[in-house]
């Protein structure tokens, strides 16, 4: 038998599951436009995407992080063995649907992780193209006013 305070904890757990896969899957969205406009280099478009994005990244680790107090209240450790035996204090059929949320949660975490990489590496590779342009022997005096 739960008490209220057990009922309230695991009804928190159950709604940011949800808002998590809903949150993870328009940061997909997201992250899959913002490799776009990286292509394009248009700054201003990445600036807009990126106003998008860091919110949703910043309320995914409040959740995060409150799931984890959740984890600790109940004294189940950390990890994902705790969070299974966190889902299993549920009913069964919500029990169920909840397991699978947590799937597709890993799921698209792990996506938007990859994107986020994927993103990362052509940031990178922009990155180490300046260098080279500007880098070149001679390339430094065209940015520099000439010796007086």
């Amino acid at each position: 038998m739960t008490t209220a305070r057990e009922q309230q904890l695991l009804q928190v757990v159950e709604q940011d599951l949800h808002q998590d896969c809903a949150d993870y899957l328009a940061l997909r969205g997201l992250m899959q436009e913002l490799y776009q406009q990286l292509l394009k280099r248009d700054s201003r478009q990445i600036d807009l995407l990126n106003e998008q994005i860091l919110p949703l990244v910043d309320q995914a680790r409040a959740r995060a992080e409150r799931r984890s107090k959740v984890l600790a209240a109940f004294q189940l450790g950390t990890g994902h063995s705790a969070m299974h035996k966190l889902l299993a204090r549920y009913p069964q059929a919500q029990r169920n649907h909840l397991s699978h949320t947590w799937e597709q949660l890993g799921l698209l975490a792990g996506q938007c992780k990859r994107l986020n990489e994927r993103n990362g590496k052509l940031l990178a590779m922009h990155h180490e193209i300046l260098e080279q342009l500007l880098g070149e022997p001679g390339a430094a005096q065209l940015y520099a006013p000439p010796p007086y």
